[in-house]
């Protein structure tokens, strides 16, 4: 029996969609981790450069100067909060209450007064009356949704004609090698933890996700699973979850469609989209600079 039938099977996890599999659990997606967001800018530091070579790239990819912009799938309000001051406004859009209740509040932190942030209903067209933006940006958001087709539909929708979505997302042609399946451990609370375990179906262009909560902390499942540290998805055996089983409090399951880049461009073309051009990373281009 392999690792998911054995969790279909034993635990019955409660499919859903990625909002309330994950999303609406994290007070930061990050890890407070983003420059700007939650830490100064540190010229010193190559992940900060590539952050602003993000902000760059986003901006001037969508002719942001002086718009008004959405941001479809915030997280905690990247990259809304850190465009903001180069822009006329911006909103948010987030399936996840929780996703929005933090970017508000990191908005409120730092006194930003032309970002505002929504949620709507996955699987529900988006909140918005034809042609209400000048641009879009899209990061890793879009295949976090449940028909992410016809998402690309809602947003050529409510872009204004002329105005340009800019997409970063997560094919899953990297995950080659053995990494097609893996795992990620989350912590809760000192006490509980959440095993994330990913099954990638790369030629089908979606992923299966299963997340075990369990009363036990981060740190103990992370010494159950490996000696040296570093746990990984070969640690996953039936024996193991039959041990840990009694400790598993809820369990979910949320399916994500990864188009690759020749999907996004039919799709696009289908939604109406003139042009659709692939581009270099602004993240990439400003690594490199750094380097």
């Amino acid at each position: 029996m392999d690792i998911a039938k054995w969790i279909d099977e034993n635990l019955k996890p409660e499919s859903c969609t990625s909002d309330k599999f994950i999303y609406n659990d994290l007070d930061s997606q990050s890890c407070y981790s983003l420059p700007v967001i939650y830490v100064p800018f540190d010229s010193s530091n190559k992940s900060h450069w590539a952050d602003r070579g993000c902000l760059y790239d986003f901006l001037y990819s969508v002719n942001g100067e002086g718009k008004k912009i959405l941001d479809f799938g915030p997280g905690d309000g990247w990259p809304s909060l850190i465009i903001a001051p180069f822009v006329e406004e911006v909103i948010g859009l987030d399936s996840s209450p929780r996703r929005v209740e933090v970017c508000s509040e990191n908005a409120k932190r730092l006194n930003i007064s032309n970002a505002r942030f929504l949620s709507y209903v996955p699987g529900t067209n988006v909140p918005f009356e034809d042609n209400t933006f000048d641009g879009i940006v899209a990061s890793s958001s879009i295949e976090q949704t449940p028909n992410p087709r016809e998402i690309i539909k809602e947003l050529y929708r409510v872009l204004k004609p002329g105005g340009k979505l800019r997409v970063f997302y997560e094919a899953l042609n990297e995950y080659k090698d053995g990494e097609e399946n893996d795992i990620w451990i989350n912590p809760i609370d000192d006490n509980s933890c959440m095993l994330i375990i990913y099954f990638r179906n790369i030629e089908e262009e979606y992923a299966d996700q299963y997340a075990l909560t369990l009363n036990i902390s981060s740190e103990n499942l992370t010494e159950i699973l490996s000696s040296n540290g570093k746990p990984s998805y070969r640690d996953i055996t039936i024996e193991f979850l039959e041990n840990i089983k009694a400790k598993i409090t809820s369990s979910r399951i949320c399916r994500t469609i990864h188009p690759t880049g020749k999907t996004y461009s039919a799709w696009m073309r289908s939604a109406g989209f003139k042009e659709v051009h692939p581009t270099h990373s602004g993240r990439v281009v400003a690594g490199r600079l750094y380097d």
